[in-house]
């Protein structure tokens, strides 16, 4: 909450507003202080961003790939099946294509070749062209690949590998690795994601060619600002700080959004109800992400980058709602083995006390959604291991603040044959043997970090306001220059305990959602309160109400207009 402090020296905006005192101090609340760093939060610019040149090995990198495109080179780029994974890969096609190149790409079937660069898939799909050079640049995946990068060099591959993961102890023998979490990177900024990569590269080889006086009226030099919109829907969805070049990157992206260059984009904002020309953060999160991603979920990857590369509306409308289609069937599953979880749990299969692991006959492609669907209802780190035959599991891990992932699997890999990600998602494979190894030494290794503490899932809010207040025009567009929100920056809560209510009803095939009406002044302010339907007859009965809520967008028919989008109710009174 606020304190009460003196008042602060105003800021001018560039359009010449006075930026609002109260967005000022929510600013302060979350460490932007002073004028030059709240203008550079608002308004980030991308001539500011730090040079690609920054980065490890970028510049080795990059003349790899300019001297393989003079080589007429076999160009492949190997991606990964998640939302960065695609985005970065249908960037990067969409870069190499502007320079007059093409470039090929694969992505690996999640459900039955798993993750990463694999030996035997690249043999399998490797031209046998002795008279050609062959380079293989990867995105969003590859630090670990210390045998396949080897493989790879033995089949005549130059390698190339851009990751955001962390690198292991083993520097993985590539040509060049870009990859600013690897030792003696110099670059500022050490929390990108995969395509942020990709798009890095982009940038760095578009340089060296123009310094080179590549382009002319035959080839003109590529505006990269047109590929932002990927990075900005595969920032936001891989869940890496919006902060620094990430926030840059992202806010820069979902400008790109609105002018309408990406056909499959627009297609699956039409088909999602979503207007492009003012997408917000948790649009991406909560409606553009989850479509996308489910492709590559349910082994379909593909299509996802073929949708963001589709130029005719006709072919972009038919891809967007085939993926709407597949992540309608993934929701469906999803629930299924969520259940499943559950009862698995309460036999108490697997005996952890600081942990959730459940492990059997998972659905791989949906093993990180039940993950963080046990994270939400035990508030603890959750793993699902999925049953690859008789003696393997694979699994994905979500995680809870104050539990770093990847240390904790670190200190459990005398009982994994692999294991990889972040701090709050990553994966692991084992012998199902060593089950009961790896449960030990898991949860022993999540209470050394956080020593059995979990805190109590509180109600917080960022200030008390009445939704009248909040729901001017000025004060609107200005909490909007907050987004992105996201990890680092998460999305603004307000808490109102003064405005009543003139209309309440629950809404949704099975009631579960409320739709609710504020009485503000002579007027009504819609709102909407999902997974709050049960709430309905307490908001009736209870005189003393606290609605935690954020501003959210209503497209419908065309139309846009902000509406209350209400995260809990709390009774005081009970």
């Amino acid at each position: 909450m606020f304190q009460q402090r003196p008042p602060k020296a105003p800021i001018t905006l560039s359009n010449g507003t006075i930026l609002d005192p109260f967005v000022q101090k929510l600013l302060e609340q979350r460490g932007v202080t002073g004028k030059d760093s709240v203008i550079e939060f608002l308004e980030p610019k991308l001539s500011e961003l730090p040079s690609p040149f920054l980065m490890k090995d970028m510049d080795l990198a990059v003349n790899i790939a300019i001297k393989a495109m003079d080589a007429g080179s076999q160009i492949l780029i190997w991606g990964d099946y998640d939302v960065d994974g695609t985005t970065a890969t249908a960037l990067l096609l969409k870069f190499f294509k502007s320079l007059g190149y093409k470039a090929d790409f694969y992505i690996p079937n999640r459900l039955t070749e798993g993750y990463g660069l694999e030996k035997n898939i690249l043999e399998r799909i490797t031209t046998r062209d002795n008279h050609r050079e062959k380079l293989l640049i990867t995105v969003d995946n590859g630090i670990s690949a210390y045998e396949a990068v080897l493989h790879a060099k033995s089949l005549g591959y130059q390698t190339i590998i851009t990751d955001h993961h962390t690198p292991p102890e083993d520097r993985v023998p590539a040509d060049a690795v870009v990859n600013p979490k690897q030792k003696d990177c110099n670059f500022p900024d050490k929390n990108m994601a995969g395509v942020g990569l990709a798009f890095y590269f982009a940038m760095g080889i578009r340089s060296k060619l123009n310094q080179s006086g590549f382009f002319d009226e035959s080839c003109q030099l590529p505006n990269l600002k047109i590929l932002l919109d990927l990075v900005g829907v595969g920032t936001v969805a891989d869940m890496v700080p919006l902060t620094g070049v990430n926030r840059t990157l992202v806010k820069a992206g979902m400008e790109t959004m609105a002018q309408k260059t990406n056909k499959g984009l627009e297609a699956l904002c039409r088909r999602t109800n979503i207007d492009c020309t003012f997408v917000r953060s948790e649009d991406i999160a909560f409606q553009i992400a989850p479509k996308i991603n489910a492709a590559g979920r349910l082994g379909k990857a593909e299509k996802a980058v073929y949708l963001l590369l589709s130029e005719k509306k006709k072919e972009a409308e038919e891809i967007a709602e085939d993926l709407i289609n597949t992540n309608k069937q993934r929701i469906n599953i999803n629930i299924g083995q969520l259940d499943k979880a559950l009862d698995e749990i309460s036999s108490c299969a697997i005996n952890t006390k600081y942990s959730t692991i459940v492990a059997g006959t998972y659905h791989i492609g949906v093993a990180g959604i039940v993950a963080s669907n046990l994270v939400d209802k035990f508030n603890k780190p959750s793993i699902v291991l999925c049953n690859q035959g008789d003696t393997l599991f694979k699994g994905s891990a979500r995680s809870i603040p104050g539990v770093n992932l990847y240390d904790a699997l670190d200190v459990c890999k005398k009982a994994l044959i692999g294991y990889g990600g972040h701090k709050m998602a990553a994966g692991m494979s084992l012998d199902t043997r060593n089950i009961n190894k790896f449960a030990k030494l898991f949860d022993e290794a999540v209470y050394a970090q956080n020593k059995g503490k979990y805190d109590k899932v509180q109600v917080e809010s960022d200030a008390d306001i009445t939704v009248a207040r909040l729901f001017t025009k000025k004060l609107l567009a200005q909490i909007h220059l907050m987004e992105p929100f996201g990890q680092a920056n998460p999305q603004l809560i307000f808490r109102d305990t003064k405005t009543s209510l003139k209309e309440l009803s629950q809404i949704g095939k099975d009631k579960n959602h409320l739709r609710l009406s504020f009485v503000c002044g002579n007027s009504t302010i819609k709102g909407i309160g999902f997974g709050l339907g049960d709430l309905k007859d307490k908001c009736k009965t209870n005189k003393e109400k606290e609605f935690f809520y954020t501003p959210s967008i209503n497209f419908f028919r065309g139309k846009r207009s902000w509406q209350v989008r209400v995260t809990n109710i709390a009774f005081p009174g009970d």
